[in-house]
């Protein structure tokens, strides 16, 4: 099992370097221009730093997790079927859809948030909806669970918890 949560999370991150090719409706989406680049790389942060937040992307980060966070424990443990992942997945991405949409960051934020933790979602939600296979449902929301935690690590949001991660 753990090989294969490593092999989906390395896809995961490749996918995440890929975000406008990972799904072109939330790249095309994204309010304002960007260098060709823009999404390569998180800049480096000093130590102890975080990346700057602002009103729209706090409450879509809130929103998600509050959908995800409660389901944690029945995540690990197998519980849910593929009819709840696809109703997570779909509950992610219109949240991921209006952050995007009103993304209003400075240039290295934005950046950050696209590499660090965008990717992740977009590829989560997507799927959770998509997969046939509730196994793969699962790691899924498992990667969008350590997406949401990557968040609160590199970025400001008073408050943020989403815990640690849980076992089977």
């Amino acid at each position: 099992m753990l090989a294969t949560l490593n092999k989906i999370g390395l896809c995961t991150l490749v996918a995440a370097g890929c975000f406008g090719l990972a799904s072109p409706s939330l790249a095309a989406e994204h309010a304002h221009n960007h260098a060709p680049d823009a999404h390569a790389a998180a800049p480096a942060l000093k130590p102890g730093q975080k990346w700057a937040t602002d009103d729209t992307l706090r409450r879509g980060m809130e929103s998600i997790r509050q959908t995800m966070g409660p389901r944690q424990d029945a995540i690990a443990k197998g519980r849910l079927g593929s009819k709840d992942y696809q109703q997570l997945g779909a509950a992610v991405h219109k949240s991921i859809v209006e952050v995007v949409s009103q993304c209003k960051l400075p240039k290295d934020a934005d950046s950050a948030l696209h590499s660090i933790v965008l990717g992740d979602l977009v590829q989560g939600a997507d799927l959770m909806q998509k997969s046939p296979k509730v196994d793969a449902q699962r790691a899924a929301a498992m990667g969008v669970l350590q997406a949401l935690r990557n968040y609160g690590e590199y970025f400001q949001h008073p408050g943020w918890s989403l815990g640690p991660a849980k076992g089977h």
